[in-house]
């Protein structure tokens, strides 16, 4: 399908010309890349794992979900959303809405944000299902099977 092949292949390439991260201390669970080859293979990796499971998807743009701890902004997760669509359904009758889905998802991320585990791990449960749901008022209930959030890549405010 054209979008499982040419959407990792653009996020490598952003992800390659894109300015390094802060080094990552060894003590914490937060995984921040700091050089651009190992953030474009990360990606590539996302996408490429377990695409049998999702053999008829929609890919959408990375997008930047907030990420709260202990009630309070903490910073921000680029995720990129796979919507694995059910058996029949057409992935090109979906793209004519994608810019209303993705609408949709960013609000509803907004309304429900990501937030840190104890152990600083990302909890993307509750996030994960606001989304869904938003993405299924858009384009009915039963052409969406799951929606997949792929990667965790976080940028911390302070």
């Amino acid at each position: 399908m054209v979008f499982g092949t040419l959407t990792p292949a653009l996020i490598a390439l952003s992800l390659a010309a894109a300015p390094p991260a802060p080094e990552a201390s060894s003590e914490g669970a937060l995984i921040r890349y700091s050089d651009r080859e190992a953030r474009a293979d990360a990606a590539v990796e996302a996408f490429s794992a377990d695409v049998e499971s999702c053999p008829n998807d929609a890919g959408t743009s990375a997008l930047v979900i907030p990420v709260v701890d202990h009630g309070a902004l903490y910073g921000y997760a680029f995720v990129t959303p796979r919507l694995c669509l059910a058996r029949g359904v057409n992935a090109f009758t979906v793209t004519d809405d994608m810019h209303f889905i993705v609408d949709q998802m960013v609000r509803a991320a907004h309304r429900t944000p990501m937030t840190l585990n104890p152990d600083m791990t990302l909890n993307k449960d509750a996030a994960n299902a606001a989304m869904l749901a938003a993405a299924r008022s858009v384009i009915g209930e039963s052409r969406i099977e799951r929606l997949d959030l792929l990667g965790d890549d976080i940028r911390a405010l302070h």
